[in-house]
């Protein structure tokens, strides 16, 4: 099982990514919106409603406040990556090259 650094900097190093995906491709913003429009219509828990305004807010900030919120190590980045609704923007085949240099690091 992997320890929870390997976690959190696994979580780190995908957001990174991502991030650096959608500078060329600004439209994945609205996709990451539209995902937490889908969350929230399969019924997603009132309790993460605040994480879900918190990355709404982000999203309509721009990729840099993204950035700033959710790449560095403090517990509410953490959170929020936790909750991200980026996950679509990297294949399995991309998150497999993240996981491997994370257990080479």
């Amino acid at each position: 099982m992997p320890s929870q650094q390997w976690i959190e900097q696994f979580t780190l190093d995908f957001r990174r990514v991502a991030l650096q995906r959608m500078r060329v491709q600004p439209e994945l913003i609205s996709i990451a919106e539209n995902t937490l429009t889908r969350w929230e219509a399969q019924g997603a828990s009132k309790r993460s409603q605040a994480h879900r305004d918190a990355w709404r807010q982000l999203l309509r900030s721009g990729v840099a406040a993204i950035e700033a919120a959710v790449c560095n190590e403090s517990e509410r980045a953490a959170l929020l990556r936790s909750v991200s609704p980026l996950g679509f923007i990297l294949s399995e085949s991309e998150r497999s090259q993240i996981r491997q240099s994370v257990a080479c690091a």
